[in-house]
């Protein structure tokens, strides 16, 4: 049997954008999925059709998606050449390089026979065109461990991560990549790079490429401030405490010998005046006697609340913890760096 070329394909090769008959086309995409359900093929081949019609009228963005959805039931490398002629079309070397390496590689996996001879000639030529319109920095990052985006999509790993596309993937935010240092495949222009490390710092670095420019790129977070040491106390409110409640005891102990003094004067003038000492019988002895009393009282409860405030106040302090180190955060700062801003946080 003869196997047909595919509608979007003959209507490439041919630089034409008259209408073709699409049936044909569809059958050499079904043709070798014997083992697809009705449903799939049904469905690869309508969304096909509706491609190839779209892309007759010049409408690639609209084309790309059902080639995309054909693409999603029933996978050909017909199908993957037309995705990426659409990217191509759309300005978009980078993914139009990567559909039709994904058309080769299937083509290849299926014995040739997904491709025709002229396909396979114009995809290689597509290759080497793509391939001339994307840059290819070599980027080193710092830290290791730091994820990546770029133009707010995360990377594409390609060849166990030695390379990785840029604008392949959907919307998202950065992850990590396999290798600190890969080479980046991205159009050229400019392009909007965010690396974040684990800790939370970040960095926005806007970088514009030339078509086949090949530049060493270097994404460098800067590295976290040493801590800072301070004497961490903290003791303090208790030896504090000790030394408010000895300094209480030392007055109460000045007045108790304060009173005691005063009270062995009144003492002494209340015998003068009453030398029997049992009796007396002088109105002023006996008010000398009873004031001698009263202080000797307060003396005797000063001394015994002062000595145990000043005892309390030397087991407070002699117990506080002895000061120590300790570090403490450095805050939130932005800092200006070559080619972008670095948001950091450190606590």
């Amino acid at each position: 049997m003869r196997r047909a070329r595919p509608l979007l394909a003959r209507l490439l090769l041919a630089s034409s954008l008259a209408p073709l008959a699409s049936a044909v086309t569809v059958a050499a995409i079904v043709a070798v999925a014997p083992l697809a359900s009705a449903q799939d093929v049904a469905g690869a081949r309508a969304a096909f059709e509706q491609g190839a019609s779209l892309a007759s009228e010049g409408r690639w963005s609209d084309a790309l998606a059902q080639f995309e959805r054909s693409a999603g039931m029933r996978p050909h490398a017909t199908t993957l050449y037309n995705l990426g002629f659409c990217e191509r079309a759309l300005g978009h070397p980078t993914r139009a390089k990567k559909y039709f390496n994904q058309a080769l590689a299937r083509d290849a996996v299926t014995s040739g026979t997904e491709l025709t001879p002229e396909l396979r000639a114009a995809t290689a030529r597509y290759l080497t065109e793509m391939s001339a319109q994307i840059a290819t920095p070599r980027v080193t990052m710092t830290p290791s461990d730091a994820s990546i985006s770029v133009d707010g999509r995360p990377l594409e790993p390609v060849d166990d991560g030695a390379r990785m596309l840029a604008g392949t993937r959907g919307p998202g935010a950065g992850e990590r990549v396999p290798s600190p240092t890969f080479a980046l495949e991205l159009d050229a222009g400019a392009h909007e790079i965010v690396i974040t490390a684990p800790d939370g710092r970040s960095r926005v670095v806007h970088e514009g490429f030339e078509a086949g420019s090949t530049r060493e790129v270097r994404l460098e977070l800067p590295a976290l401030p040493p801590p800072r040491v301070e004497l961490v106390d903290r003791g303090a409110p208790r030896r504090t405490a000790g030394l408010v409640v000895g300094g209480v005891g030392l007055v109460a102990l000045g007045l108790g010998s304060y009173f005691g003094w005063h009270a062995r004067g009144l003492w002494s003038d209340a015998k003068d005046a009453c030398p029997a000492r049992s009796v007396c019988y002088d109105e002023n002895g006996a008010r000398l006697s009873s004031s001698a009393k009263s202080y000797a009282n307060l003396s005797t409860i000063s001394l015994a609340v002062g000595g145990t405030a000043l005892l309390g106040g030397i087991v407070l302090y002699a117990t506080a913890p002895p000061p120590t180190t300790g570090t403490v955060g450095v805050g939130v700062g932005v800092a200006l760096g070559p080619g972008g801003i670095t948001f950091r946080a450190d606590f």
